[in-house]
């Protein structure tokens, strides 16, 4: 076992390759080899560690990486710095990272993706299209979803358009893996406009046949119907239309599975005068699959673990992009929830203002909001109009540099943009909620709210 040393740790450069420390030998393509020290590379991995102290290995095969990244892993185990990554080598030496589990590389990969990957040049669909490649695999490869988060945020920051963005992406969309069909939902979310127009398009196009393809058949089964249903509702119509005229002559039981979970969410529309009894209208909602494990379900029941009952005037968590969530239930319906926050500091000047939502009056469906500096101050003003009425409201909120987004149950209910949305005559608002939120305050007047600790 390697001795307690703290790392990342500059051994020394020179030292690799070392005829008298070289004891670990890494086989590289075309049978190359680079000499390194087992001490130092199980220092800083303990997977090489487990390889060299357990089974007494005194080779590595590095076939599967080019010679430069390699080069890159090895320096930066040595060093304890990343100063030969580039942008090249980038996934290489991540997945190097992440097999041999150095925590502290896998780190720096991230950053250098965040500063280095991510800062387009020109905003060209090249540079774009690289950097959604490489969070895509490295999500569906090694299970890092930040990347995909980075890159998604990265597009609404630069305003860079994901309906252009994905209208190029998926054009040969029968062609499409499995992994660009789920960085498509993830760029577009799953209940978009942008991917349902896609997927229209290419079910006109297979009816011909009568049949689905596997692309549209996993589109289907991912997609987030009751979102799309509620935004959209003459277009799931139109959907709904033709994948009941499939699955009426297909012989594939996948099919007419898929196709009746659909149109079984037409619940908020009038029953089908179809007499397929699979494929009856019914008054439910299909179940989703959850975006984060620790977000609950949206049912009438209390929430369980993880949630707990708010404080009025308690201390929040809305800073770097965090999402506060919140609980509401309709026998709770009357009062407002507001979140005071404190901005950082420009020039020396210390801003505070606040948001806030409250349901209109005897409605469900309908919130009323404000925004500090951004809106006229008071109710009933602006007004959330999409709002599910559902009795059990679950609301995620988040701010970045450009927006404040609010989506309830799936649904994005706001996406305020301090740039475009503000009132002409509020021209604070922009300059103060583009600031980094240093402390956040809840405040409510409701008989009970949950929040996500």
């Amino acid at each position: 076992m390697a001795p307690n040393i703290r790392i990342p740790a500059n051994f020394g450069k020179k030292h690799i390759n070392s005829p008298v420390h070289g004891n670990l030998l890494l086989k590289l393509r075309h049978g190359e080899e680079i000499r390194t020290n087992s001490m130092i590379m199980s220092l800083n991995s303990p997977v090489i560690d487990r390889l060299t102290s357990e089974l007494h290995q005194s080779t590595l095969e590095m076939e599967d990486f080019t010679k430069l990244a390699v080069d890159c892993f090895v320096e930066s185990m040595y060093t304890g710095e990343v100063e030969s990554l580039q942008k090249q080598i980038f996934e290489d030496v991540n997945k190097m990272a992440h097999v041999f589990e150095v925590s502290w590389l896998s780190k720096r990969c991230f950053k250098f993706y965040k500063s280095d990957v991510l800062n387009f040049e020109n905003n060209s669909y090249h540079e774009v299209l690289f950097a959604c490649e490489i969070a895509s695999r490295a999500h569906y490869n090694l299970k890092q979803s930040r990347y995909v988060s980075s890159f998604v945020k990265n597009l609404v920051t630069r305003e860079i358009s994901q309906t252009i963005f994905l209208g190029r992406y998926m054009t040969n969309f029968a062609d499409l893996s499995q992994r660009q069909l789920e960085m498509s939902l993830a760029v577009a979310g799953k209940g978009s406009y942008e991917i349902a127009m896609i997927l229209l398009s290419h079910i006109t196009a297979v009816l011909k046949s009568e049949k689905l393809d596997k692309n549209a058949l996993s589109l289907l089964k991912s997609f987030d119907v009751s979102s799309f249903r509620q935004n959209h509702p003459v277009h799931f119509k139109d959907i709904a239309s033709l994948l009941l005229d499939i699955s009426k002559d297909s012989k594939s039981s996948e099919v007419k599975e898929v196709a009746r979970k659909f149109i079984q969410d037409k619940s908020c529309s009038k029953a089908s005068n179809s007499t397929d009894d699979a494929l009856q209208v019914v008054d439910t909602a299909e179940e989703y699959e959850e975006d984060f494990p620790d977000i609950a379900t949206q049912t009438d029941e209390e929430p369980e673990r993880g949630w707990t009952e708010a404080v009025s005037q308690s201390k929040c968590d809305l800073i770097s992009g965090n999402m506060l969530q919140l609980i509401t239930k309709d026998d709770a319906q009357e009062g407002y929830i507001r979140v005071e926050c404190t901005f950082e500091s420009a020039g020396g000047n210390t801003a505070v203002t606040d948001f806030g939502i409250m349901p209109a009056p005897k409605t469900e469906s309908q919130w009323t909001y404000f925004i500090g500096k951004c809106t006229k101050r008071g109710w009933n003003a602006y007004y959330l109009t999409t709002v599910p009425s559902d009795k059990v409201k679950h609301w995620i909120i988040t701010k970045t540099s450009t927006h404040l987004k609010i989506v309830c149950n799936k649904v994005t209910v706001l996406n305020f943009n301090f740039a475009t949305d503000c009132d002409p005559d509020m021209r604070t608002g922009k300059d103060i909620w583009s600031r980094e939120i240093d402390y956040c305050k809840l405040y409510y007047d409701r008989k009970l709210l949950f929040i996500l600790q």
